[in-house]
């Protein structure tokens, strides 16, 4: 496969970042090499595109942003990942606390991880198997590069969703994402009590990220 350039946590936020944007993994057991395909191009057009934002130096912040959200909200399963993340807190919360928590995760996740992504400084990121699907999920290999350092491997997990493939966790080093996220969100819910507090401390947090 051929190699291209990207960065989520740089070290620990940034490449997470990165990985969000960029790619997506998959089951252990190989079927049709165009199914493969199918997972691989996905993750290879969603690196280019995230590099060619990043790459566009004439591109504001607010720009940014918005390039970021709609390559998240294209290519993600936002809903799936949202309920994920959020629990069993999802099953007591009404369906306007719901709909409230979808929005404000959809746009944290850009935020933070488009704020995350300003480090980025030039690593390589290569692509590698895809395998799949394991009950109905694909898995995609891939890289980190860095210079003098040893490369940071991502594994990519995609389903196959009414609109076609969709990206729904990355693990990095075998640390899956959606499960941090959750872990994180927990913790708040915990501090703040309710599906409406984690809502306003991630708008909190959002408020934050804009201030700097």
């Amino acid at each position: 496969m051929t190699a291209s350039r990207t960065s989520l946590r740089i070290p620990g936020a940034a490449v997470v970042a990165l990985a969000l944007i960029l790619t997506v993994a998959a089951g252990p057991r190989a079927v049709r090499a165009e199914t493969a395909a199918d997972a691989q191009a996905l993750v290879k057009g969603i690196a280019d595109r995230a590099l060619a934002i990043l790459a566009d130096k004439s591109l504001a912040k607010a720009g940014r942003e918005a390039q970021f959200a709609k390559l998240f909200t294209d290519n993600f399963h936002t809903r799936s990942i949202g309920i994920f993340v959020l629990g069993r807190h999802w099953r007591r919360a009404s369906p306007t606390q719901r709909k409230a928590y979808l929005a404000v995760f959809e746009r944290f996740v850009v935020k933070t991880y488009t704020v995350r992504l300003s480090q980025y400084a030039g690593e390589k990121f290569r692509m590698g198997r895809a395998n799949g699907p394991d009950n109905g999920v694909y898995v995609v290999e891939s890289a980190i590069v860095l210079p003098n350092r040893p490369a940071i491997p991502l594994r990519w997990s995609i389903r196959r969703a009414v609109a076609g493939l969709r990206i729904v966790d990355v693990a990095i080093e075998n640390l899956s994402m959606a499960q941090t996220q959750r872990a994180d969100f927990a913790a708040i819910l915990r501090q703040r009590g309710s599906v409406d507090g984690l809502i306003k401390a991630l708008e909190e947090k959002m408020a934050s990220l804009d201030a700097q």
